[in-house]
């Protein structure tokens, strides 16, 4: 019986790893392929693929029976339709990056209303000045914080913010077991209500063809002035030139951004010099507990692929995640 061939298609979770399955797995050729360039040879009789391939590698391959995402967001695997069309299963790894993301949300919101950054800066500039900052400082307790999709970041972030007293709206468009930290969970079709009323609006949905776009300028223009966007899951969904135009005129008080639309941001972009806005490069999640997370979800989906038991973790391909 031939043995099972399997490709390390990325070091997204180290290099050392593709040694640990080696010797773990020893009845498995592993073949590794960190440079998209070698993914189309690599593939080509490949049993299962950890990665994330483009269309072209898929279409290459004679016998794939398994795609599994290292990280949570599939939405660079699905984005081929060659991918969509198949009968591959595609697995992830959720979970692991929940409890950084939500603590990241969390800082965010305290950097932006204690104006962690302009007082950064003043620290550069050795200026000592008190008075720039009274009535400046503005709290979280008390507000309202808009939650953009209800799934396991944006609970953490409701988990988190019930700390501050704050009323709690979330838009999910399949809410069930709403947690007691929200107070109440609505459609898509409520969109413009939770606009209306956050005075943060937290972006933690998927980007799919329901969401990408939808922060648009009409519904930033709804939100209270003086209110702020914190982007933690995909750019796409939030208009970032009207986002760039609110945060100009004042309407919005600040914006943290952990994904935005194209990554890297391109060097043009408003944002990356607007002062009223904190930007991280997609790099929230990336602890030393996810990667450890992420090695062991791939580790104990593989022995059941070995063993020819049925896979965890399984993506929905026409929905996205």
């Amino acid at each position: 019986m031939a043995k099972l061939k399997v490709v390390i298609g990325t070091d997204h979770v180290g290099t050392r790893y593709a040694g640990e399955l080696i010797d773990a797995f020893p009845d498995i050729e592993f073949v590794v392929a960190y440079d998209t360039a070698d993914h189309v040879e690599a593939i080509r009789d490949a049993d299962a693929f950890f990665g994330w391939p483009n269309g072209e590698a898929f279409a290459a391959a004679e016998k794939l029976r398994w795609i599994a995402c290292p990280g949570m967001g599939i939405d660079k695997i699905v984005a081929y339709q060659n991918i969509v069309d198949s009968d591959v299963p595609i697995t992830n790894a959720p979970g692991t990056h929940v409890t950084s993301m939500g603590d990241h949300v969390i800082g965010a919101m305290v950097g932006l209303t204690h104006r962690f950054q302009e007082a950064f800066e003043d620290r550069q500039k050795k200026v000592w000045d008190t008075e720039k900052y009274a009535s400046r400082i503005t709290e979280i307790t008390g507000t309202t914080v808009g939650i953009f999709g209800l799934g396991a970041i944006g609970r953490a972030v409701a988990e988190r913010v019930v700390a501050f007293n704050t009323t709690t709206y979330a838009i999910d468009p399949a809410p069930s077991n709403i947690p007691d930290t929200i107070d109440e969970c609505w459609d898509l079709d409520r969109l413009d209500d939770l606009a209306k009323l956050s005075n943060f609006l937290v972006i933690a949905a998927p980007v799919l063809d329901s969401t990408r776009g939808t922060i648009d300028a009409r519904r930033i223009a709804m939100m209270p002035e003086g209110s702020y966007i914190i982007v933690i899951s995909r750019g796409e969904i939030v208009d970032e030139d009207a986002m760039c135009d609110a945060l100009e005129s004042g309407h919005l008080a600040g914006a943290a951004l952990d994904a935005t639309a194209i990554e890297p941001m391109e060097e043009d972009s408003r944002l990356w010099t607007l002062p009223n806005v904190i930007l991280t490069p997609h790099s929230s999640a990336l602890t030393p507990e996810l990667y450890e997370m992420r090695r062991q979800a791939f580790t104990a989906n593989l022995r059941r692929f070995a063993a020819g038991e049925e896979l965890v973790n399984m993506c929905d391909k026409t929905a996205g995640f």
